[in-house]
């Protein structure tokens, strides 16, 4: 809605105010004197009915017929000025001034003379079925030992009253117009006079904002103009300092803001965000340029750390406090923050709450992961120490005296450090990928895929002839990648073995490779067994297995399929699997044909 000019909102306004009270004014003076006229209408009324009531019976022939009845109530109207009806007890139609009583409807129904004809009088105003428009109507009772034995009812035209009215009116509605006139030449007058000086500070107000401080405001004669003329002046000599130190407080804070990697949340006196860096709307998923101005509650969704922010503005001045927060984050995990808090007070002004946030998320799960794994390589190390200890122990009891007994007893050692060593590589193997060094990354190059799946299965063809599994291997000559050979055939070596140990003879087991836009998809997939859904999440993990039991008694250590998870991501590709109970396990890694810019190292 586009804005006026003072004089157009003042001018206007007085002429609508002089307006709408002369209106008011006229109307509600025409509405008394309508009233009035009709009020004295009903006065007259009132007083002729008690009149002709209190000598009904000498001028009305009640045992004649209907036409002398008529008559003598057309006498009786033309005297009185009003037309006359006169109703028996039932609502019947005795006689009537302006009608045929005979052929009038029963007037029972008649408000005013069913209150008559209850013994009292009463007024109404409404349209007149008989002489078709408005009447005032009046009805009183003529009494005798108390009782009502007839209704008078005098009526006279609404019409009549507003006859009356109209030369009032008139005379009013000049008047008005006149006072209009009037009014309006002084509203414009006044609004002149008010609007040109403020006029003349709006043109300097823009100088203002368009950088010339220097200019003055023009003098003025009026008292209040001329004080707001010199408060603009000593305003504007302020505006400048203000403005310079404004920009370098921001410029300073902008850059303290962008530069920092902790997240800022500045709080209000009224629990409202009154800043908040972009590092703290990234750990806070909010987005930073919408959220100054809101209430913590609506921007910050988070219960443990609007705790926080009340606990921290409630301590005293100076009194830092420090907490662990857990938030959801964006992806659906968990963001974990040290939170630094301190409640900031300056003289005069309300106190705030500063917010420090610290993302520990990556160094707690780095400490999980460490714990975790410290567990698991602890569990896993002691199982085959514990047995090599306990055999040791045995046959240095005296099982060396028994040469059938000490013999299996070393078997047994023998098999256990074999299963320490395993673990141990295997470890250390998962280290170099991780770390990208060493022998992991000497030969990366173009190579034939299909040459390395033949070179796998002839690898594992021995142990599935032994175990009555079948291999094939399904994959184009032609095809080749960029991919350090070796690696990747530890990894298919990895899955088909499992494969082999962990189904029945006579399973099929297919080991595949085709392209797939600039990726190639290798394949280890077998008609056996299968694996639960609850187990494929967790199958890459560091010494998760699915049956714990078997997966030692065939030796396994718990960190193949960890193993090619990483050779997948040392190639840049990813590992995923796809299995149900009883139709067998699909494991795939998906590598990219091209030489990978993401790979460790």
């Amino acid at each position: 809605m586009g804005r006026r000019r003072l004089f157009w909102q003042l001018f206007p306004s007085f002429v609508a105010i002089t307006a709408l009270s002369l209106l008011a004014v006229s109307t509600l003076t025409t509405h008394v004197v309508r009233t009035s006229f009709r009020e004295r209408a009903v006065a007259d009324m009132r007083r002729s009915a008690g009149v002709i009531a209190s000598d009904f019976e000498s001028w009305f022939p009640g045992e004649a017929p209907a036409d002398a009845r008529d008559a003598a109530c057309r006498g009786m109207a033309h005297r009185l000025g009003f037309r006359l009806t006169v109703v028996a007890p039932d609502g019947t139609v005795l006689g009537d001034s302006d009608g045929d009583s005979a052929t009038l409807e029963n007037h029972a129904g008649r408000e005013e003379l069913r209150a008559a004809l209850a013994g009292r009088s009463a007024t109404a105003v409404r349209e007149s079925r008989t002489v078709g428009h408005q009447l005032i109507y009046h009805a009183a009772p003529v009494l005798r030992d108390g009782r009502p034995v007839v209704a008078l009812r005098l009526a006279v035209s609404a019409a009549v009253v507003d006859a009356e009215l109209a030369a009032i009116r008139t005379r009013i509605v000049l008047s008005a117009l006149v006072v209009a006139m009037l009014a309006a030449a002084v509203s414009l007058w006044i609004s002149r006079r008010l609007s040109r000086p403020l006029e003349q500070l709006r043109r300097v107000a823009e100088r203002f904002a368009a950088g010339d401080l220097g200019h003055r405001s023009p003098r003025a004669t009026t008292r209040e103009i001329a004080e707001l003329a010199e408060t603009m002046d000593a305003m504007a000599a302020q505006i400048g300092d203000r403005i310079r130190t404004a920009e370098r407080q921001r410029d300073e804070l902008e850059a303290v803001f962008a530069g920092m990697i902790e997240g800022v949340l500045l709080i209000d006196a009224r629990q409202r965000i009154a800043g908040l860096n972009q590092a703290g709307a990234d750990l806070l998923g909010v987005p930073s340029a919408g959220a100054e101005g809101r209430s913590v509650p609506e921007a910050l969704r988070h219960a443990a750390l609007q705790r926080f922010i009340e606990r921290t503005a409630g301590e005293e001045a100076a009194a830092a406090c420090e907490a662990d927060l857990e938030l959801p984050g964006a992806d659906g995990g968990t963001v974990h923050l040290r939170v630094h808090g301190v409640r900031l007070e300056r003289p005069g002004e309300p106190p705030r709450t500063l917010i420090v946030m610290h993302d520990v998320t990556r160094m707690r799960r780095l400490e999980n992961v460490r714990q975790e794994f410290v567990a698991n390589v602890s569990h896993e190390l002691k199982t085959p120490v514990t047995s090599i200890k306990g055999f040791v122990e045995t046959l240095r009891d005296g099982a060396l005296d028994n040469p059938a007994d000490a013999r299996r007893f070393l078997d047994i050692v023998a098999r256990q450090a074999d299963r320490l060593q395993a673990i141990i590589e295997d470890l250390l193997c998962l280290s170099r990928l991780e770390q990208g060094t060493g022998e992991t990354s000497r030969e990366m190059g173009v190579y034939p895929v299909a040459a390395v799946l033949t070179a796998a299965v002839q690898t594992c063809q021995p142990h599935a002839d032994a175990r009555g599994t079948i291999l094939s291997v399904d994959c184009d000559p032609a095809l080749r990648a960029h991919l350090d050979p070796p690696l990747l055939e530890q990894a298919l070596v990895n899955l088909i073995e499992n494969a082999i140990k962990y189904n029945d003879a006579g399973t099929r087991v297919t080991v595949s490779a085709r392209e797939q836009g600039v990726a190639v998809r290798l394949a280890v997939a077998d008609d056996g067994r299968g694996i639960e859904a609850r187990h494929l999440p967790r199958l890459f993990e560091r010494f998760y297995r699915v049956d714990r039991a078997r997966s030692r008694q065939e030796g396994g250590t718990g960190l193949g399929l960890a193993i090619v998870k990483h050779i997948a991501l040392f190639h840049g590709g990813e590992a995923d699997v796809r299995s149900a109970p009883g139709g067998g396990s699909e494991f795939t890694l998906t590598l990219p044909r091209r030489p990978a810019t993401d790979r460790p190292g």
